[in-house]
């Protein structure tokens, strides 16, 4: 039996068993449709002519349905993300988590056992410039659904250990939605990427932490990697923490929270001083061999005035040690700034400022935030929501630093109404030349 119509059949199969279990089980989730639309650049002459603005313009869309469902048949629960848009379906993940609960074996007691099986189908798809210049998605040829990857995360507690393992099944060579992947020689037709079954390439990985809370209040924590980077693998429209990364193998090692006495230096006191440590050693793969590295590095943290904190880090390996900065943060509610200096030379510094608006039925809260380096400010973007009844609002300008000058960057607006068991959503957002983007949301919560 081909390959193709082995997952094909396995699929079918999956989906008959979930329809006939659900009859049976406690439902729950969200059906929805969405409506996106952007602005085509509008052409002046014979030749496309970009970012020129103009009241009227060409718009093209892309359209999306989406359908999560939660299924509760007790201490086992089926979960389902699948989504079809414009080009054909994106992805299907499948989730079954189980929730045991207290399990002793072997005089161990295993608390708040969970163990949370997924598979993993999609279409692979890569991302593209259009004609218009403008950033595109599309699938990779034949387009088919394929298996990417299986998952399963087991937690749990055992005598104050939080324990957390992930083990992987992936697709290692399974394309990035987000890469480009299309090359073209100059006077020859785009060759676009072609990525069959016969293509794909499985390999198993794992990662696992482990934390613990002393009653003291400080903290320790241990992440190791087995062929597995902590970094996420995509597929259209999903991803998730964690990949599998053939020869790749760390372990990091960290305790913050250790409680110091009030130090007194230079005739200025800190108070509440925290220490913290991590250690790490990453072995990663290279072309020709592996490359090894260890790291070594001292946190320390505390308060000048009852609403000032301070910290700072040293790094003391690789040798020789290095100095990473002091990070001197100010709270006063409902005012927040920080500075970060790198030997004594102001490198960032921030501001933010947000409260609560109370206008009778109406409430809301206004946010106000500031960006800058020693030359000046780099960003600003405030923020206003609206809420009231069935109805809510946001909007948001930004302004950045382009070229050396400061200016518009930004707008976007959010309307929301809540008809229950409907929710509809209107986006708008803006940018220096005009409408970037404007969508339509509908959606059904059962």
């Amino acid at each position: 039996m081909p390959r193709r119509t082995f997952w094909g059949i396995l699929f079918l199969v999956a989906v008959v068993i979930i329809g006939a279990g659900t009859a049976f089980a406690q439902l729950s989730g969200r059906f929805g449709l969405d409506l996106v639309a952007r602005r085509v650049p509008t052409t002046l002459t014979g030749e496309i002519k970009l970012d020129t603005p103009s009241e009227f313009v060409m718009l093209e869309f892309a359209i999306a349905s989406n359908l999560i469902i939660n299924a509760s048949f007790g201490f086992v629960d089926l979960d389902i993300d699948a989504v079809v848009n414009t080009a054909g379906p994106e992805h299907c993940v499948i989730k079954a988590p189980i929730n045991l609960g207290e399990l002793a074996f072997y005089e161990i007691t295993f608390d708040k056992l969970s163990i949370v099986p997924e598979m993993w189908f999609a279409v692979p798809f890569e991302a593209v410039t259009d004609v218009n210049n403008l950033p595109n998605s599309v699938i990779i040829p034949p387009g088919d659904i394929m298996f990417v990857k299986a998952r399963v995360t087991l937690s749990t507690s055992i005598s104050g250990f939080s324990i957390k393992t992930l083990a992987m099944l992936d697709d290692i060579n399974f394309p990035n939605p987000g890469s480009s992947f299309t090359t073209r020689t100059p006077g020859l037709p785009y060759t676009p990427l072609y990525y069959p079954v016969q293509s794909q390439s499985f390999a198993l990985g794992g990662l696992t932490s482990v934390s613990w809370r002393a009653q003291a209040g400080f903290s320790m924590s241990a992440n190791i990697g087995v062929n597995a980077s902590q970094s996420g693998r995509s597929v259209k429209g999903y991803s998730a923490t964690g990949s599998v990364s053939p020869d790749n193998f760390f372990a990091r090692i960290g305790i913050s929270g250790i409680k110091l006495a009030d130090l007194n230096l230079g005739g200025t006191a800190f108070q509440s001083v925290m220490l913290g440590t991590s250690f790490s050693f990453t072995q990663t793969p290279t072309q020709t061999e592996g490359t090894t590295a260890f790291n070594t590095r001292i946190n320390l943290s505390g308060r000048l005035w009852d609403k000032v904190s301070i910290g700072g880090s040293v790094t003391l390996a690789p040798f020789p040690p290095k100095f990473g900065g002091v990070r001197l943060s100010i709270s006063m509610e409902p005012f927040r700034a920080a500075f970060a200096l790198d030997t004594m030379t102001l490198s960032s510094m921030s501001f933010s400022f947000s409260t609560g608006l109370n206008m009778g039925a109406m409430t809301g809260s206004f946010g106000l935030t500031a960006s800058g380096l020693e030359r000046g400010m780099t960003g600003l973007s405030m923020r206003l929501s609206l809420s009231q009844g069935i109805f809510s609002a946001g909007t948001s300008v930004a302004f950045a630093n382009r070229a050396e000058k400061f200016g518009f960057a930004s707008l976007g607006s959010t309307l929301t109404f809540r008809l229950s068991p409907a929710v509809v959503t209107v986006q708008a957002t803006f940018g220096r030349y005009g409408l970037t983007r404007a969508a339509v949301t509908a959606g059904v919560v059962f």
